[in-house]
């Protein structure tokens, strides 16, 4: 019993300290990701230790492996609650009668052919703002009878998943894909015009995953990548702090993330997730091993009447759908810690060189 739990808690002790390393190796990085799964797995031997000592007496050793697997357990889980009902909410909570626009961040999933019932789903969904993931030329033939409800449209139709396009029943002003990092993975910038004349500044992402096994090279995308996407936008949004700011997309990162996180401090954006609950996203056809990755970011003029969750047919994405509105004139407050900064500009130029030593 001793022996097969000093290799378990080993093995949880090399999950829980390896993202305090500051790298962007691909499985590092992914430790970030199964912090409620690591914490359950931290509670086995400290509840089978438990028992041994129950039935053994007590001793040191086991004593001590009990204390370090609930520590690390309590670690794991302490990064799960602010996307829990008790944690104070970023954001508040929307009046019932107030005018809300709704924004749904959908990944499609390239492969899939389910393309009928996602139209009507889509056309159910009926959403002001539609951010859509994985978007090819036949989903743009698929969806195209939902093209009469989005007069507004920016984005590039790509093939193998890299497709990334943005559809609005608001007018758009000045629209535009951008890239950032990769040459791949396009973003889209844009103006929004809300129904009370309010500009809100969008952009939609979906950078590069860490782990994604490139063909060509043979081996499996950092995560720096990523991060020097989402940090360059932090940093647009930290220089214009009084605008109005909604950043959407498939982070291929977790809400709790050091990036997300060090995206958030270091932009002043607020998560609608906080103090409402996890909304996980992907994996959809595997429930126990769901996180979210579909992000909405929003400023602190942001009420939130609604957050959901939707599946699309056929997709390992659940969509995610906010429904907000806008009010009053708060700055979207940078909050960056220690060499919060100094850090993401190292991230930001690690990224870079990536890219282009990757041919990206």
């Amino acid at each position: 019993m001793v022996i097969a739990t000093r290799l378990a808690t080993g093995f949880i002790f090399l999950a829980t300290v390896l993202p305090f390393l500051s790298v962007g190796t691909w499985w590092i990085r992914l430790c970030d990701f199964p912090r409620m799964h690591i914490g359950a797995a931290a509670l086995v031997p400290s509840v089978l230790l438990s028992y041994w000592s129950w039935r053994n007496g007590p001793s040191l050793e086991p004593s001590l492996l009990i204390a370090l697997c609930t520590s690390m357990a309590f670690w794991q889980f302490s990064h799960l609650l602010p996307y829990t009902p008790v944690w104070r909410k970023e954001l508040p909570d929307a009046r019932p009668n107030d005018a809300a626009h709704t924004l749904s961040v959908v990944n499609l999933k390239f492969e899939n052919d389910k393309k009928v019932e996602v139209l009507k789903q889509l056309q159910a969904l009926d959403s002001d703002l539609l951010l859509l993931i994985e978007f090819d030329q036949a989903w743009s033939d698929g969806l195209a009878p939902l093209k009469d409800r989005y007069a507004y449209r920016e984005g590039a139709i790509l093939e193998e998943g890299l497709g990334l396009v943005f559809w609005s029943k608001l007018p758009l002003i000045e629209p535009e894909v951008r890239y950032l990092v990769s040459e791949k993975r396009p973003s889209i910038f844009s103006k929004v015009e809300l129904s009370d004349g309010r500009i809100a500044n969008f952009v939609g992402v979906h950078p590069t995953p860490p782990g994604l096994w490139d063909k060509d090279k043979e081996r499996r995308h950092d995560s720096r990548i990523r991060d020097a996407e989402l940090l360059i936008i932090a940093d647009l949004v930290a220089k214009h702090p009084t605008r109005d700011w909604i950043i959407s997309g498939d982070f291929n990162d977790v809400a709790w993330s050091h990036t997300t996180r060090l995206f958030q401090r270091t932009s002043g954006l607020k998560d609608p997730r906080v103090g409402r609950g996890l909304y996980t996203t992907y994996h959809a056809k595997y429930p126990p091993f769901r996180v979210p990755i579909d992000q909405v970011f929003l400023s602190p003029t942001a009420c939130i009447l609604r957050l959901e969750r939707l599946k699309p047919a056929g997709s390992d994405h659940f969509a995610i759908t906010t429904a907000f509105y806008l009010e009053g004139q708060e700055r979207s407050t940078p909050n960056p810690e220690g060499n919060d900064l100094e850090q993401a500009e190292k991230m930001i130029d690690e990224g870079l060189r990536d890219a282009d030593e990757e041919g990206e």
